[in-house]
């Protein structure tokens, strides 16, 4: 087998390794055999990532002996739509999957969130593996255990906590990935220095060219260390209520705001990297940090050539009505993960309104 550490992500109601190598994908078959399942696999994956990867995983199944289908759905946030589930469905209901098949998410966040609502909810649960092709999804989407879809009125809106068997973080699958997204993908790199760690922030900064590079070992070192990041938070609060896991969310109030007023025409990323540089200049003015750290960390985030500004034309009303809705939110108080310094943050769950207004009229 390729060479690969291997992260074990322990909770309350599941065990399971997060692999992360160069090549792991060839042995994928191999780590199949770990858990149970029946011989039928289905690959959803994306209109993007299924000529660059989905018959060559479907093929290496074949190979070992399984009954494997490709689905493909549409890129981006487009996948996470009520129809498409419906449609999933009655793919795996004509090709009789049973409750030991398995679906293997083959794509992004999205392809990954989708994949994991269907398995979650096919027949009240089967097995799934998260096969993640972005860096974004690499280093958070696909760990952790959730999956949602999307409703009109916001993202992330239905969903469930539902673990995979595995999770395959191949990083030379990124070698294929669009630029502007790799460079996303960074937003949640540098997410956790922030977060939790001012060490490795120091390290993603010192490295930015590098960890652009993706042949680069700075580049695997970074990955495996924010997989052993997110292992660490989710084995502490696997569903999201000791406000432990909360902290992950930096950025994510105003970013999921702005993504969604974009109509997703922004990077998940570059949202994360706004709504970032925001809520840290609302930690600054509301006293838990001196200015000069919230000017750090946007200018941190803008030499790694991401956005840290909300165009001048949002209108501000609506993306305050949207933060009011964000999932996090409680009686419609806005929500939002602040910072005490880079490395330490906590969730507050009722920010000012005329703190978040003052700040995005002033930036």
């Amino acid at each position: 087998m390729s060479n690969y550490h291997e992260v074990v992500l322990r909770t309350k109601t599941k065990e399971y390794p997060i692999i992360v190598g160069r090549g792991v994908i060839n042995d994928l078959p191999k780590f199949m055999k770990g858990f149970r399942n029946s011989k039928k696999c289905a690959v959803i994956t994306n209109n993007v990532v299924r000529p660059l990867y989905g018959e060559f995983v479907q093929k290496l199944l074949s190979n070992a002996g399984y009954e494997a289908y490709v689905i493909e759905v549409p890129n981006g946030e487009d996948c996470k739509d009520l129809r498409v589930v419906e449609r999933v469905y009655d793919e795996l209901i004509s090709y009789r999957f049973d409750r030991y098949s398995t679906v293997i998410a083959l794509g992004g966040g999205s392809t990954g969130d989708l994949a994991g609502f269907i398995a979650a909810t096919y027949m009240r649960g089967i097995n799934y593996i998260q096969v993640p092709t972005t860096l974004l999804a690499q280093v958070d989407a696909a760990i952790g255990g959730k999956a949602a879809i999307n409703h009109p009125k916001g993202k992330n809106l239905i969903g469930v906590f539902y673990h995979p068997q595995l999770v395959l973080v191949d990083v030379d699958l990124l070698k294929t990935h669009d630029f502007r997204d790799l460079r996303s993908g960074l937003a949640e790199i540098i997410k956790y220095g922030i977060i939790m760690d001012s060490e490795f922030f120091k390290y993603v900064v010192s490295n930015k060219a590098k960890l652009l590079d993706v042949s680069s070992e700075e580049l695997l070192k970074a990955v495996l260390k924010c997989c052993e990041f997110k292992a660490s938070i989710v084995s502490k609060d696997e569903f999201d209520r000791e406000g432990i896991r909360a902290i992950l969310n930096f950025g994510h109030t105003v970013g999921h705001a702005v993504e969604t007023y974009s109509n997703f025409t922004l990077r998940h990323g570059e949202a994360v990297s706004i709504g970032m540089c925001y809520e840290a200049k609302v930690s600054a003015a509301m006293g838990f940090i001196n200015k000069s750290v919230a000017d750090e960390v946007c200018r941190s985030l803008s030499d790694l050539g991401l956005p840290t500004r909300i165009e001048e034309s949002a209108e501000v009303s609506k993306l305050l009505d949207l933060m009011r809705r964000d999932k996090k939110s409680v009686g419609g108080k806005i929500a939002m993960v602040l910072l005490k310094d880079i490395g330490s943050s906590f969730l507050m769950d009722s920010v000012p309104e005329e703190v978040v207004l003052e700040v995005m009229r002033s930036w």
